[in-house]
C-alpha cells in the first residue's frame, strides 16, 4: 500500500545549517558572475560598497522566489492563477494604486521600490519549455523573469536556493499553490516601511468554496480568515507568504531536513529570535491556500503531517517522538471538532453538512495519527515517502 505513493528523491543531509548544499560548478559560475555584474557592473567604472549601499536604500528591490513543487498535487492552471493575481498586484503596486486602507509610511515605503523585482522560479524538476515560455510571456513587462533549476531539491530547499542566488534586498517567498487577496501584496511589503521589522508574514486560509475546503478552513493548521487588519508578532507563521530582509535571511535560511518535509519555518522562528527579531503577521495580507485536492492528496498529507510532527526533535526512532505524534492529532481533532460546533455559519456550512465535515477531520486526524505509528515503526522507510 505505501508504495503506491509517489515517492521523490530527498535534499542531500550532511551539511551544516547556513551552507548551501549545492556547490555544482555551475552554481558557483552563476554566482561568481551575479556578484561581479552586482559590485562592477557589466562595462562600466568599479562602484564602492557605499553607492551600492546608498542605492539600494534609495530604491529597494524586490524578489519573489517562488517554488514550483506544489504543482505536483496542486496543478500548473493553479500557478497560473496564482501568476495572474501576484502581476495583477504588482502592476498596481507600481503605479502607486494602492488600497485605502494602506498606512502612509506602507505607501511611501512602495513608491520607492525599484520598478522592476525579480520572479525567481525554482525547481527540482526540469519544467517542460512549453510551460516555461507562457510564464515568460505573462511576466514580460511587470516582473524580470528566471529559472534555476537543481534536480532533486525539494520544498524548504529551493526556498534556500532562490533565496541565495536572488538579488533583491527583500525576498517574498511564495508558494506556487496560493491566491493572494486584494491588496495582500501592498500591505506585505509595504510593511517594511518600519525598519526595525525584518520578516513579516502574510495570513493564510483556506477559502471555504466547496465541502472538502470548508472541512479544512475549519479543521486544518490555519486560523480562519482575519479581517481585523492587525499586524503583531507570531510565534507560528508559514512560509507559503513570508518576506524577509535579504540579509537576515542568508544569516538564518532554512534548516536542512533529511527524512521530513516540514518544520523548517519554526526553526526560522527560533533562530530569529535568539538574533532579537521577531516574525510579525500582517493580518491585511491575506492568502488562500488550497485544500486537499482528493483523498490521496489528504491521505499524504496526513500521514507526512504524523511523520514530520513525530520527527520535530529528532529523525530517529523515540516514545517522545510517538508520544507527540499522538498527543498533537488528538488536539487537533478536537480543535477543529470544535472549531466546526462554533464557527461552521463563518464558512456558509449547511447544518446538514456538518456530519461529513466531521467524518472529514476525523479522517485526516487518524491518518496523522496512524502516520506517527508508522513512523516510530520504521522511520527510514516513512522517511522515504510521502514528500511534499
Amino acid at each position: 500500500m505505501l508504495s503506491s505513493f509517489r515517492s521523490i528523491r530527498r535534499t542531500p543531509a550532511g551539511h551544516s545549517v547556513g551552507t548551501p548544499s549545492y556547490g555544482t560548478p555551475l552554481f558557483l559560475e552563476r554566482q561568481v558572475l551575479a556578484t561581479h555584474e552586482e559590485n562592477f557592473g557589466t562595462h562600466s567604472e568599479p562602484r564602492s560598497t557605499e553607492d551600492i549601499t546608498r542605492d539600494r536604500l534609495a530604491q529597494p528591490r524586490v524578489s519573489f522566489v517562488v517554488e514550483w513543487a506544489n504543482t505536483t498535487y496542486n496543478g500548473v492552471p493553479r500557478f497560473f492563477g496564482f501568476l495572474e493575481r501576484l502581476i495583477r498586484q504588482w502592476d498596481e503596486v507600481s503605479s502607486g494604486r494602492f488600497p485605502d486602507n494602506l498606512p502612509t509610511g506602507s505607501a511611501a515605503f512602495l513608491r520607492k521600490l525599484r520598478p522592476l523585482p525579480e520572479f525567481l522560479l525554482v525547481s527540482g524538476e526540469a519544467i517542460p519549455e512549453e510551460i516555461e515560455t507562457r510564464i515568460r510571456d505573462r511576466c514580460q513587462g511587470s516582473v524580470e523573469f528566471k529559472v534555476r533549476v537543481l534536480p532533486g531539491l525539494e520544498y524548504y530547499a529551493l526556498k534556500n536556493l532562490g533565496g541565495d542566488v536572488a538579488e533583491g534586498d527583500i525576498l517574498c517567498f511564495l508558494d506556487s499553490d496560493v491566491y493572494p487577496d486584494e491588496g495582500w501584496l501592498a500591505h506585505l511589503l509595504g510593511s517594511f516601511h518600519r525598519e526595525d521589522l525584518v520578516a513579516v508574514a502574510g495570513q493564510p486560509y483556506v477559502a471555504p468554496v466547496d465541502l472538502m475546503s470548508r472541512a479544512f478552513a475549519l479543521g486544518w493548521t490555519y486560523d480562519l480568515a482575519d479581517y481585523s487588519g492587525r499586524m503583531c508578532p507570531v510565534e507560528k507563521f508559514y512560509a507559503n507568504n513570508l518576506a524577509m530582509r535579504a540579509g537576515t535571511f542568508r544569516r538564518t535560511r532554512f534548516i536542512e531536513l533529511d527524512k521530513r518535509t516540514r518544520g523548517a519555518a519554526s526553526a526560522l522562528n527560533l533562530q530569529l529570535r535568539s538574533m532579537g527579531h521577531s516574525v510579525w503577521q500582517n493580518s491585511s495580507a491575506r492568502v488562500d491556500h488550497p485544500a486537499p485536492t482528493g483523498i490521496r492528496h489528504l491521505a499524504i498529507r496526513a500521514l507526512a503531517h504524523g511523520r514530520d510532527c513525530y520527527m520535530k526533535d529528532g529523525e530517529s526512532r523515540s516514545i517522545a517522538g510517538l508520544k507527540r505524534s499522538q498527543a498533537i492529532a488528538a488536539e487537533r481533532l478536537r480543535r477543529g471538532f470544535s472549531r466546526t460546533f462554533h464557527h461552521w455559519r463563518r464558512v456558509d456550512l449547511k447544518a446538514v453538512e456538518i456530519p461529513a465535515v466531521l467524518g472529514i477531520i476525523g479522517l485526516y486526524y487518524g491518518l496523522w495519527s496512524f502516520g506517527g505509528i508508522l513512523t516510530h515503526l520504521s522511520p527510514n522507510g516513512i522517511g522515504s515517502r510521502f514528500r511534499l
